[in-house]
Order: C-alpha cells, then structure tokens, then sequence
C-alpha cells in the first residue's frame, strides 16, 4: 500500500491532460485535481482498485496506484510525493493545459474535446 493519510492533505483544482498507462494499455486522462500524494483522474474506462499505474505528463512520469474508481474517474495515491505548485506552472513536469471551457465540461466531453 502507499499513502493512507493522503486525503488529509489539501485538494488544488487542476486540468491537466496525461496519459494514462495501465499495463500495456494506455489512456486519455485529465487530472482534475492534486495533492502532493495524489491526483483525481477523468478517464473513459478507469482500471479497477489497487492497479499499478502511470501517468505520463508531458514526458514526465508518475507512479501510483488506484485506490478507488468510479463510472468516468479514479483516485490515484502517487509512489512519490509532488510539488503540486511546482507541476502547475510546469516547473516540474511539462504540462499541457485543458482549456478552461473543457474543464467544467463532464469528463467524457472533456476527452472529446481534446481528441477531436
């Protein structure tokens, strides 16, 4: 198991495109939100708890775990912990940012958007 205090840690709103790597299938993802021991993820088909993931941003990759999954989204607790500052104005990671119109869109419109 990784963190288990990580949702004492405060939430930032983020919308920012990453690829989602679940084994050898890979993911259209938006992280909708971070803290430093994780990040909230829209994608279309999220795996199921406890998988092993990575989230490739901009070339960056992060490493975690799902702790939990819903219809269109998943919560994932990060091997490591992250400047969630840092990753916001690309210091970081090389980040891509989701147009503020995707972002208050549901998450299935938002993967439209950004692929179509």
């Amino acid at each position: 198991m990784f963190i288990h205090r990580q949702r004492m840690e405060t939430r930032t709103v983020v919308a920012v495109k990453a690829t989602l790597r679940i084994g050898d299938r890979l993911a259209e993802a938006t992280l909708t939100n971070a803290s430093a021991r994780g990040v909230l993820a829209a994608v279309e088909a999220p795996p199921p708890r406890g998988t092993m993931v990575e989230l490739d941003i901009g070339g960056h990759v992060l490493r975690g775990q799902v702790r939990w999954r819903s219809a269109d989204r998943c919560g994932i607790a990060l091997k490591e912990q992250i400047s969630v500052a840092d990753l916001l104005e690309g210091r970081a990671v090389p980040v891509v940012f989701v147009p503020e119109r995707l972002a208050r869109r549901s998450a299935m419109d938002r993967l439209r958007g950004l692929l179509g």
